[in-house]
């Protein structure tokens, strides 16, 4: 144990020492970082935040909230990269390569988690109570994507679009995604704002949404979608209330098309979620 804490305290004054400051980011937003550094460079910041919002899928509580953690990371070495926000309702964990980045245009390798897995006991990572209207469905199981990102930055707007195909074996489909955003400060405030469209494809939309045989019963009849698509929302605003600490709030909304919502395991076409939080910036 001694050995252990001696070398994590080794392993963190030399990344103090060792590295240079870059920025956490969302990978959707014209200030990310996920482009080439000069050597090694890293960041981050913790905190935690307040949410409200509600599920998809039939059964769980319609309004669902809590206290979540704020962490985010961004690692960078030469043109490899790795990203994990969780400031932003958008954001997430980024793995990436980047193959070109000139003249604000960026063609990158990346990969990404796209759909949170769920069972019977639902969305919730820690449940164990299985919820009557989805007992009996299989476990779908978190999904992990791979493809190009090519992306346009301008002075505070940012556009992208990702051709992505699952890796994991969990459905091996694909994901295409396409993202406008745009950056606003006013005064000691900085407003974030984006428009987003997703396409599915069939095996993606049939794996988390689909209804096979064995999962099939009166109320929850065979079911067997094409490919979908969803679109979504965001905005975001953040404060800063000294040098250190950071007040933030958000809102994300995400509307699914015909296929996904007339699942019999989906309750609405929509999901909200809002959060107010405060993150510590080292």
């Amino acid at each position: 144990m001694t050995n252990l804490r001696a070398c994590s305290a080794l392993l963190f004054i030399y990344l103090c020492i060792f590295s240079t400051s870059s920025q956490a980011s969302n990978r959707y937003y014209a200030d990310n970082t996920l482009e080439p550094s000069q050597g090694f460079a890293w960041d981050w910041g913790i905190g935690a935040g307040y949410y409200v919002e509600d599920s998809y899928l039939v059964g769980m509580d319609s309004y669902n909230d809590g206290f979540e953690p704020d962490i985010h990371l961004a690692v960078s070495y030469e043109k490899f990269y790795l990203d994990y926000d969780q400031s932003q309702l958008s954001g997430g964990l980024s793995l990436g390569y980047s193959i070109i980045d000139k003249f604000e245009w960026g063609l990158d390798i990346v990969g990404t988690n796209v759909q949170s897995g769920f069972d019977e006991t639902g969305l919730t990572f820690y449940g164990d109570d299985v919820i009557a209207e989805l007992e009996g469905i299989k476990r779908r199981n978190y999904d992990f994507d791979v493809g190009l990102r090519l992306s346009r930055r301008f002075e505070n707007s940012h556009i992208s679009f990702e051709y992505l195909h699952d890796v994991s074996g969990t459905h091996n489909g694909w994901v295409m995604n396409s993202f406008f955003s745009q950056i606003i400060p006013w005064r000691n405030w900085e407003f974030r704002s984006g428009v987003g469209l997703s396409a599915y494809s069939s095996d993606f939309t049939n794996y988390y949404f689909g209804i096979s045989q064995p999962e099939s019963r009166a109320d929850r009849p065979l079911y067997t979608p094409d490919t979908s698509y969803s679109l979504i929302f965001e905005f975001h605003a953040e404060y800063p209330l000294n040098q250190h600490w950071v007040f933030l709030t958000g809102w994300l909304s995400t509307w699914f098309s015909n296929d996904i919502h007339q699942s019999p395991i989906i309750s609405q076409e929509y999901q909200h979620k809002a959060k107010v939080g405060l993150r510590y910036v080292f």
